[in-house]
């Protein structure tokens, strides 16, 4: 065969390929009901007020008739405005009423709508009318990351779409995002095995079946990380449209991702090996509008679902002073029995609201699976001519791991801390990437026997997670 009909053929099984996993996502999404990701509701309610041109929160109003309805709303309002700064904004009552009619299905795990509920969920309208909403803890994060969530909105509500079909139109254009976003990736530089075993874990695909920000932001990363390793491969100055599109990769990732801070080194490495004035100026744009963001979000934003006597910025200022305080309970919370089980099984997979487990023998198998993943990653072959980006890439990885630490301990914890509460399991996986893309450093050639080796583990691998990922799906909503 010659090698342009070759490439055809290749490119024609990769399409193939790209389509169906397209289509197992699809059904696999049409299993999951609205909702079921952990905060959800928040993040639709976010997409939606960026529809209506609200790209940030505001600060609830003097007079909520809310506040009257129970003593535990009431005292939630008193610290909101205690606390002031931005926690929400003016949401359609329809929408609402769209949220809160799954939320039955996150309270009571036997819960299964009729034929008479799901009909009745479907005939919800947008009304036009709203009410104070507040949405604490969205607003740390960029708008940028939720326009496909808000588009879909924006398009059920032009074309006059029920409530359904306007979150199902959101839901889709999110994972078309995320796909789109891995198959620009799989262009620049084919992931190595444990980076795609990363994406496969329940966990994963399950969030990137959701219309939340975890698929988008893990879907960036990979963009951000193959365009970084293209670029430092050839040690010069990439193409303007490389320069550009990792500078906004990073920059969406480290404003809706405080933990991915770190990844603010990557353009700072390229614009040194290239010694490119167009990329240190790239650069320096992307670290000071990070930064700049991160530090309008701490001061502007508040979380009043946690009753603290400290603010954010007051606890980053004690750790500051005594690092070791803080290396003190990250030591604490990892040896944790308890909860370093739980920082496993939910890297794997703790589906919907961290209530529906896999079944137990998938987490032994899936870690096997991921370590023989990494194992098939390493290669050593060009060690001495990027050892400096994969170190530059480790270290990262480690770095954005303490930041997730460090972030739920100054927003989420209750102070003087002994264990980090609120840290997940998937909060880790981006870091894993980081690591993956570490371990294998440049493309090199592999031989057959050690490509056939990968292949068998990822096929393996892939089928075991599906498989735990479907199985719990129809236990857990059918």
């Amino acid at each position: 065969m010659n090698p342009f009909a070759q490439n055809i053929s290749t490119k024609k099984v990769n399409a193939c390929l790209w389509l169906l996993a397209l289509l197992v996502a699809a059904w696999l999404s049409s299993l999951i009901p609205p909702m079921q990701s952990p905060d959800e509701m928040s993040h639709i309610e976010r997409a939606y007020l960026i529809s209506q041109g609200q790209w940030l929160l505001q600060p609830m109003p003097a007079d909520l008739p809310e506040a009257r309805s129970s003593p535990e709303v009431a005292a939630f309002v008193e610290r909101a405005r205690q606390q002031g700064g931005r926690i929400g904004g003016m949401v359609d009552l329809g929408l609402l009423a769209y949220v809160d009619a799954h939320m039955d299905v996150i309270r009571h795990s036997d819960k299964r709508f009729s034929p008479a509920e799901r009909e009745a969920i479907a005939k919800l309208e947008w009304t036009g009318k709203k009410r104070y909403f507040p949405l604490p803890g969205t607003g740390y994060y960029f708008p940028a990351v939720y326009v496909p969530q808000a588009m879909g909105l924006a398009l059920g509500q032009s074309f006059n779409m029920s409530l359904q079909h306007s979150y199902l139109l959101a839901r889709a254009l999110t994972l078309l995002a995320c796909f789109g976003l891995l198959r620009l990736a799989f262009r620049v530089l084919k992931p190595n095995p444990m980076v795609l075993a990363l994406l496969l874990l329940p966990m994963s695909v399950f969030q990137m079946l959701s219309p939340t920000i975890d698929g988008l932001t893990t879907s960036l990363a990979v963009l951000a990380l193959s365009l970084f390793m293209k670029a430092a491969e050839s040690q010069r100055p990439t193409s303007a449209t490389s320069a550009w599109g990792l500078a906004a990769c990073i920059f969406c990732l480290t404003t809706s991702r405080t933990q991915l801070l770190p990844l603010l080194a990557l353009p700072i490495f390229l614009a040194w090996q290239g010694r490119s004035r167009r990329d240190g100026w790239l650069a320096c744009g992307v670290v000071l509008g990070a930064l700049g963001w991160t530090l309008f979000a701490l001061q502007t934003t508040s979380d009043p679902r946690l009753v603290r006597s400290h603010g954010t910025t007051e606890l980053l200022r004690f750790y500051a002073a005594d690092p070791a305080a803080f290396f003190r309970v990250v030591y604490a919370s990892l040896t944790d029995p308890e909860l370093s089980a739980f920082y496993k099984d939910t890297f794997i997979g703790v589906l919907g609201w961290l209530d529906t487990r896999l079944p137990a023998y998938f987490y032994p198998v899936l870690w096997a699976g991921l370590g023989l993943s990494a194992l098939a990653a390493v290669a050593t072959q060009r060690l001495r001519q990027d050892w400096q980006p994969r170190l530059l890439l480790a270290a990262m990885a480690a770095a954005s791991m303490g930041l997730t630490f460090l972030a739920l301990l100054v927003t989420w914890t209750p102070h003087p801390a002994h264990l980090i509460q609120g840290v997940q399991g998937r909060y880790f996986i981006v870091p894993m990437i980081t690591l993956g893309y570490a371990l294998s450093g440049f493309p090199t050639p592999t031989g057959t026997r050690r490509r056939w080796l990968a292949g068998l583990v990822l096929c393996g691998f892939s089928v075991a997670s599906l498989s735990a990922l479907t199985m719990t799906l129809l236990s857990r909503y059918h």
